[in-house]
């Protein structure tokens, strides 16, 4: 079965964050650049090595990171940095990944539990982009009521989402 659609979906998904990631551990842009296509590069030709369900960003930050190492290992300019620091910086940028994917998740999850006219406030506010006064126009009401109704409803995302992670670093541990 051809992949390269897969793949191709999967590095645009994420190509910013492996850049991201690749960017924090070098030195100037240009070896970020060199690395992310070399990388690129990699990916592809290990690709049939992934295993679908399983974090693309994580499988591809890792594979980043060697590459990072293969250019301090071919251009001694890139060692500001011990291997064990630049392997401390590593760990800490994977794991700051995995918990915006958490707070993601739990934030979508939050999402679908609104009341269908709390959701069509915030789809309204931003995703449509409408100002409070337009959403406020719309709805015939005043914009008081509808920032009033946006703090309500932020207060309430925020009180979920804390609850959904407290709830998994409980049953993570």
């Amino acid at each position: 079965m051809d992949r390269q659609p897969e793949f191709v979906r999967l590095l645009s998904r994420h190509s910013s964050h492996i850049y991201g990631f690749i960017l924090m551990l070098s030195v100037t842009h240009s070896d970020a650049d060199d690395v992310f296509q070399d990388t690129s590069v990699v990916l592809w030709e290990k690709f049939d090595s992934y295993e679908p369900g399983t974090s693309f960003r994580a499988w591809a930050c890792k594979i980043a990171y060697y590459e990072v190492l293969e250019l301090r290992r071919k251009n001694n300019l890139m060692k500001y940095l011990s291997n064990s620091t630049l392997t401390l910086l590593a760990q800490d940028a994977l794991t700051l990944m995995q918990q915006e994917d958490e707070r993601k998740d739990s934030l979508a999850d939050c999402l679908g539990k609104l009341a269908s006219q709390d959701r069509q406030l915030i789809e309204q506010k931003y995703f449509v982009r409408l100002s409070t006064e337009e959403i406020a126009t719309r709805s015939s009401k005043s914009t008081y009521s509808i920032y009033r109704a946006l703090t309500r409803v932020h207060n309430n995302l925020l009180n979920c989402v804390k609850r959904n992670l407290r709830t998994s670093e409980g049953g993570a541990r």
